[in-house]
C-alpha cells in the first residue's frame, strides 16, 4: 500500500511538472511575438538566441552541480550520447525551424494544428510500436485536444494549400513527437537537467553551423519592443523567453517524463496554446473570439481528464532514486 501511495505521489509530481512546463512555454510565447513584431530579430535569429542562451545557462548549472558533487554520479554511454544528439537536433532545433517555415507559408492556425498532430503520433507510437496499452482517458484527451485546437486555431480562416508549408508542419509534428518520446527514453537513463542541458548544447551547435554567431545582430538587443502597452528593452523580453520559455519549460518537461508517460505529457502540453492566448490577451491586447474561448475550454477539459487519470496511475517510466534510474517494465520488456 505504501509503495502504491508513493507511486501515486510520483505521478502527481509528474502532472504538476508537466503543467508548469506547458504554462512556461505558453506564457513566454507573447514575449517572443513582441520581439518578432518589433523587427529586432528574425524568427531564425530568435530561435538561435533562445536555444544558445538556454544552453549556456543550463550547462553552467550542470557544471556547478558536478563541482558540488566532486565527481560524476552518472556515467555516460555511447547510446546515451546518440540519444542526446537526436533529442537536441529534433526536440530543440527541428521543431522550431519547421514551425517557423510553416507559419511563413501557412496561416498560423494551420501550422499550429499540424504541429500538435504530435499528440496523436505519440499515443499511436506508444500503443503500436512500444506495445504500451493506453488508458481510455488518454484517447479521450487526445480527441478533445485535437477538437479544441481545431476550434481555437480556426485553420479554415485564410486557408491556402502550400506543399512546402505542409511538409514543414508535418516536420514540426514529428520533431515535437520526438521531443516527448526521446525525452521519455532519456529521462529514464540520464539526469533530466543534464539531458536538457546537453540537448540544448547540441541545438546551439547545429544552429551555429547554419547561422554563424559573429553574424548575429547583437546591437538589436538594445532596441525596444512594444509589450503591455509600454516600450520594453528587447534584451529583457528575451531573458523571459530564455529563462522561462526555454530553461524552465524544458527542464520541468524532461523531469516530468521521469514520472509521466509521454502520451499523457503530450496532451497536457497542449495547454501551452491556451496559456499563450490568455497571456497575449492580457499583455498584447489580442482579442479572444467566442470560438477561441470555446476551443480553449475543450482543450482544458482534455488536459484535466488526462491529468487526473495520470495522477491516479502508477508511473510506467523509470523514476530516479538518488540519480539512478530504477528498473521498470514497459510493454513486457525490462529496462534499466
Amino acid at each position: 500500500m505504501a509503495g502504491t501511495r508513493g507511486a501515486m505521489h510520483a505521478s502527481t509530481r509528474g502532472v504538476i511538472l508537466a503543467l508548469v512546463s506547458a504554462a512556461s512555454f505558453g506564457a513566454a510565447g507573447p514575449f517572443s511575438k513582441a520581439v518578432l513584431v518589433s523587427g529586432a530579430l528574425s524568427p531564425y535569429q530568435l530561435a538561435q538566441f533562445r536555444i544558445t542562451g538556454a544552453a549556456v545557462v543550463l550547462l553552467i548549472f550542470v557544471g556547478l552541480g558536478r563541482l558540488r558533487r566532486g565527481r560524476d554520479s552518472y556515467r555516460w554511454t555511447r547510446a546515451d550520447a546518440g540519444l542526446v544528439i537526436a533529442y537536441g537536433a529534433l526536440g530543440f532545433v527541428g521543431v522550431q525551424i519547421c514551425y517557423f517555415i510553416a507559419i511563413d507559408r501557412l496561416p498560423v492556425g494551420v501550422a499550429l494544428l499540424l504541429e500538435y498532430i504530435s499528440v496523436v503520433l505519440v499515443a499511436v507510437y506508444a500503443a503500436l510500436v512500444q506495445h504500451r496499452a493506453q488508458p481510455r482517458a488518454v484517447w479521450i484527451g487526445v480527441a478533445l485536444s485535437i477538437a479544441g485546437l481545431v476550434v481555437l486555431t480556426e485553420p479554415w480562416d485564410g486557408f491556402r494549400l502550400d506543399a512546402i508549408g505542409a511538409l514543414a508542419g508535418a516536420g514540426a509534428a514529428v520533431g515535437c513527437a520526438a521531443y516527448f518520446l526521446l525525452g521519455e527514453s532519456g529521462a529514464a537513463r540520464v539526469p533530466a537537467l543534464e539531458l536538457t542541458a546537453f540537448g540544448a548544447g547540441v541545438g546551439a551547435v547545429v544552429l551555429a553551423l547554419a547561422l554563424p554567431l559573429w553574424s548575429f545582430p547583437y546591437s538589436a538587443l538594445g532596441h525596444s519592443a512594444r509589450f503591455a502597452g509600454h516600450a520594453s528593452p528587447v534584451w529583457l523580453l528575451l531573458c523571459v523567453v530564455v529563462l522561462v520559455g526555454t530553461v524552465l519549460a524544458y527542464a520541468f518537461g524532461m523531469t516530468a517524463l521521469q514520472y509521466l508517460a509521454s502520451p499523457s505529457a503530450t496532451v497536457i502540453a497542449t495547454l501551452e496554446i491556451l496559456v499563450g492566448a490568455v497571456v497575449a490577451w492580457a499583455f498584447l491586447a489580442e482579442h479572444l473570439s467566442g470560438a477561441e474561448i470555446a476551443g480553449g475550454v475543450v482543450i482544458l477539459i482534455g488536459v484535466v481528464v488526462v491529468a487526473e487519470s495520470a495522477r491516479l496511475q502508477v508511473p510506467n517510466v523509470g523514476v530516479r532514486v538518488g540519480g539512478v534510474p530504477t528498473t521498470d517494465v514497459v510493454g513486457g520488456k525490462q529496462r534499466r
